[in-house]
């Protein structure tokens, strides 16, 4: 499993943009992506970040490397914000189902 971020800074008047964006782009997600998340601060509102389980580190490669892998950085930009990505290996995991 392969874990994603990105981070970044949306003002007041472009969060409904990224809310808005970033559910019409789940709809259609590239092959591999499991899960994201949309996220904010509950004290700095401004501060935004996408959180997305990739299957695996592969699977991310090949939506990146076809383009799909920055769909959500699509997003902030559109919102006027330069998102930084990081990423992260999963080393353990729990679930609850």
């Amino acid at each position: 499993m392969f874990l994603t971020t990105l981070h970044g800074h949306v003002s007041k008047e472009n969060r409904r943009t990224l809310e808005e964006s970033f559910a019409k782009k789940s709809k259609h997600p590239p092959e591999g992506l499991l899960q994201s998340f949309l996220i904010h601060d509950k004290q700095d509102k401004s501060d935004w970040q996408v959180i997305s389980v990739w299957r695996s580190e592969e699977a991310y490669n090949e939506a990146k490397s076809s383009g799909l892998a920055d769909t959500y950085e699509a997003l902030f930009l559109e919102a006027g914000s330069q998102p930084e990505r990081r990423h992260y290996d999963v080393q353990e995991r729990f679930m609850r189902i």
